[in-house]
């Protein structure tokens, strides 16, 4: 075995004890022997990841990847840090990379490559919600300045009108506070009927995968028309050749995309990220 592989091998049982440092100082004495194995640099990217150094394991997996950018491991990782420095676009591309690498490779981890994916869209929503948030009530405060200098405006002009007594001032003013005070209330309840749309409600039964209990990301549809999260029914079609509902005769040739279902889902998630949680 060439000395790099035993670096490495040495590093895989340093891992599996949760040894972390030693086995990145293992997989970094492999690289040092042989820098052309991508391996070596998504191994020690996974360790980094679990020590929370994740500018560290970004820097890893792209090196993976300029060696091979088919690297399943090194999108995902390099998902998982960027989802964790809050780069929740970018995590979204290439946890969608390591997706579609991981149906052609037929890899298990498609699943948690499935959920990565819909993390990021949650992030997404978030930091969008955040950012409407932050501006409707800046939106909403200068509103109220608006209203309350008009108000103003109105009091001072009642105040010096000479045309006028003293008790028709004080009932004017009375007025214009009552008058004031409904348009603040009304202006507040405006903005909170805005804000219905974003409040958090059920997911419809349609987007819920039947068997993990999530909201679909890729749905594929069955011969008897269920529809599937397609990590999921791939993992059960591994130890059983039928249908988990109806018990027909199935394999994975008989699955087909439900792209009509797969933009609902888009569509519902970009307006409710918290559904991924749901």
């Amino acid at each position: 075995m060439q000395p790099a592989e035993l670096h490495k091998e040495a590093g895989n049982a340093l891992f599996s004890h949760e040894d972390y440092e030693g086995a990145i100082r293992e997989y970094t004495k492999a690289i040092v022997q042989d820098a052309s194995n991508p391996a070596y640099f998504t191994n020690r990217a996974l360790c980094r990841l679990r020590l929370h150094k994740y500018e560290e394991a970004l820097a890893d997996c792209q090196k993976a990847l300029e060696l091979t950018s088919d690297s399943m491991k090194a999108h995902f990782y390099k998902a998982q840090a960027l989802l964790a420095l809050d780069r929740p676009n970018e995590a979204l591309r290439s946890s969608k990379l390591a997706y579609e690498l991981s149906l052609k490779q037929k890899s298990p981890s498609a699943s948690s490559i499935a959920q990565t994916i819909l993390n990021a869209k949650k992030r997404r929503w978030e930091v969008m919600e955040h950012r409407r948030v932050e501006k409707e009530g800046q939106l909403l405060f200068e509103m109220k300045d608006i209203l309350h200098a008009h108000y103003e405006a109105k009091i001072k002009q009642a105040e010096e009108d000479p045309d006028t007594t003293e008790q028709e001032k004080i009932e004017s003013r009375e007025f214009l506070e009552y008058e004031y005070s409904e348009k603040i209330s009304q202006l507040e309840h405006t903005f909170e009927r805005s804000n219905e749309k974003y409040r958090k409600r059920e997911v419809p039964d349609y987007l819920i995968d039947p068997i993990s209990f999530n909201v679909f990301y890729d749905p594929v549809v069955s011969k008897s028309g269920q529809s599937f999260e397609r990590s999921v029914i791939l993992e059960h079609l591994k130890n059983h050749k039928f249908d988990p509902f109806t018990r027909e005769y199935l394999t994975e040739r008989d699955l087909r995309p439900n792209l009509s279902l797969k933009a609902a889902c888009e569509q519902f998630l970009d307006e409710n990220g918290w559904a991924v949680d749901y």
